[in-house]
């Protein structure tokens, strides 16, 4: 059957060339993170490493901002006061002065008479064998732990932060991608209708239409409830951020500019987050706080020694006595098993670390794997979806004519629209990736106090 083209169909023609060519409606405006990350870039001076990633990321002020008052840096802070004070306690000791004081009455039966006497001493123990250098070593590095400690609860609420971010980034992409097919669905609908009631094509083609159009209205219903649903979670973290209503322009499939690199090399960027990670930092720290403590459980196998000094008043002040006390407690078989499990544990925190060094190596090496080949994914995914997009365009512009069927255009303005989402997807994975590695080298977003 010849089909007319009528005023609608050309309508069509249009709408379908606007909207399958690169997701124009996407790009009218620039995104709220890129203008953010932009006067971010201006005040700040980024660096050429990581100037690249700002139109992808929120303010660095803002993140600082909402990191700080969260609950989980004011938990952080309270653990970091606690170690602090923890540390001042081992360094002090936990030696204590004692005082006694006795009173009793003496009686002389041969005198008849009863006499008050009295005893005033104090005693402390005292350090030595050079436990309070040791005791001094060993508060050092449990602030030190501590300090840690914190950093690392900074770091890892901003990976936290960073994950939430593009969660909600790729919901909006999806949310977007549904409403495009959305509005495509629609004026098909309507236009196979106008064609319906003309004659031009059969109640098969109008009912394709429509179970299209259905279909695509659910999906655009759950990329809607994810959206939403990403957006109550980061803002319900992080109230005081705004969240960006339109992708980053450097995302759109027509933008020339391509994505990040990595220029160093594997080698070297891995030892640098090896030297750099706060959780290898810290086992590092804690290994060496054990080792301490081992040492410091070899010197208790001697005792620390109680001195003091006495006066006592005898027959009523009649005699006066004063003196110096010393008493040390004989060592049992408990302060040797005690010593031998501290190094047993100071072994153990060792060894640990060395493993750690081993699986973070790892992790990293995954990452910059997947970062560089993810980036060629990237790269032909998006060439894929512009090819896509100009078949689909003269898939729209044939139908026109009378030629091809509606399964056809529909078919193809599926895959071009599915093409454009997977392309954005990945371009988003690459860039998650990428500001991980910089946030994990402490080249982003670096709060440490």
């Amino acid at each position: 059957m010849i089909r007319f083209v009528t005023s609608d169909v050309v309508a069509f023609a249009v709408a379908c060339t606007c909207v399958l060519t690169l997701g124009a409606a996407q790009a009218q405006q620039p995104a709220v993170s890129a203008t953010a990350a932009s006067s971010a870039a201006s005040s700040a001076s980024a660096s050429t490493v990581t100037s690249p990633l700002l139109p992808y990321l929120p303010a660095e002020a803002a993140v600082k901002d909402a990191l700080l008052s969260s609950p989980l840096m004011q938990a952080a802070r309270s653990k970091k006061e606690a170690g602090t004070a923890r540390a001042k306690g081992i360094d002090s000791g936990n030696a204590e002065f004692t005082l006694r004081s006795t009173s009793q009455r003496r009686r002389d039966v041969a005198a008849g008479t009863q006499l008050h006497e009295s005893m005033v001493s104090i005693e402390r123990p005292v350090r030595f064998w050079g436990k309070r250098g040791m005791d001094a070593d060993l508060a050092t590095q449990t602030q030190a732990f501590a300090d840690i400690e914190y950093a690392d609860a900074m770091h890892e609420g901003a990976r936290e932060l960073m994950r939430f971010w593009f969660a909600y980034l790729r919901a909006l992409a999806d949310q977007k991608n549904a409403v495009t097919t959305f509005d495509l669905a629609a004026k098909m609908q309507r236009l196979t209708q106008s064609q319906l009631k003309q004659g031009e094509i059969s109640q098969l083609d109008a009912e394709l239409a429509n179970a299209e159009f259905e279909r695509i209205t659910a999906a655009r219903s759950v990329a809607d409830a994810q959206l939403a649903s990403s957006a109550s979670a980061f803002t319900r973290r992080y109230a005081g951020m705004a969240l960006p209503t339109h992708m980053p322009v450097a995302l759109r499939i027509d933008a020339s500019a391509s994505l990040p690199a990595l220029t160093e090399t594997m080698a070297a960027m891995r030892q640098e987050f090896l030297d750099k990670n706060h959780e290898l930092n810290m086992m590092r720290v804690d290994a060496q706080r054990l080792r301490l403590a081992a040492d410091r459980a070899s010197r208790d196998r001697l005792p620390d020694p109680t001195l003091g000094v006495f006066s006592g008043r005898e027959r009523a002040g009649a005699e006066t006595i004063s003196g110096v006390m010393f008493s040390m407690p004989f060592p049992s078989a408990s302060r040797f098993h005690h010593a031998s499990a501290a190094v047993a544990d100071a072994q153990a925190a060792s060894d640990n670390v060395r493993l750690a060094e081993q699986q973070l190596g790892a992790m990293f090496d995954s990452m910059w794997i997947q970062f560089q080949h993810k980036r060629t994914a990237a790269d032909n995914l998006k060439s894929a979806a512009q090819r896509q997009a100009l078949a689909a365009e003269k898939s729209v512009k044939a139908y026109t004519l009378g030629e091809g069927s509606l399964s056809h255009v529909l078919l193809i303005a599926r895959l071009a629209s599915d093409n454009l989402n997977a392309a954005e997807r990945m371009q988003l994975e690459v860039v998650e990736l990428l500001a991980l590695i910089r946030l994990d080298l402490h080249q982003i977003w670096d709060f440490d106090e």
